[in-house]
């Protein structure tokens, strides 16, 4: 893979056929993961992202077929400074020790809590 002048990335044409369907990003963010129907949970690193598919680097080793929920804090806010979340759920289709791809079925933007410090000038402004 190599990054465009645009920030893209650009994954070379396999033999066949590449079967991913969107322009994938190169963004190096903490992913947190739930496991669908267990208690665990963990963190990695995210490696790209797409509008249908992300890989990560997870804290341990995941299983194919896994069902995940994942959370990202978006590293731009919106305008105001509105800090964002992108909340995603999907499965996971392929891996390589800890290296994770998932497909997305869902995923929305969140706004994130204000926090102890902006509640506490908004209580001070009134």
């Amino acid at each position: 893979m190599r990054a465009s002048s645009k920030g893209q990335t650009q994954v070379p044409r396999l033999s066949g056929g590449d079967r991913r369907a969107g322009a994938r990003f190169c963004l190096d963010l903490t992913v947190r993961y739930a496991i669908k129907g267990n208690l665990q949970a963990g963190s990695g690193r995210t490696i790209d992202l797409s509008s249908s598919g992300i890989s990560f680097v997870a804290d341990r080793p995941l299983r194919i077929g896994q069902g995940l929920n994942l959370s990202i804090d978006w590293p731009v806010p919106l305008d105001g400074g509105v800090r964002l979340q992108l909340v995603m759920s999907g499965d996971i289709v392929r891996t390589d020790g800890t290296m994770t791809a998932l497909q997305i079925r869902r995923h929305e933007f969140k706004t994130r809590g204000v926090g102890l410090i902006a509640s506490a000038r908004e209580s001070i402004d009134k």
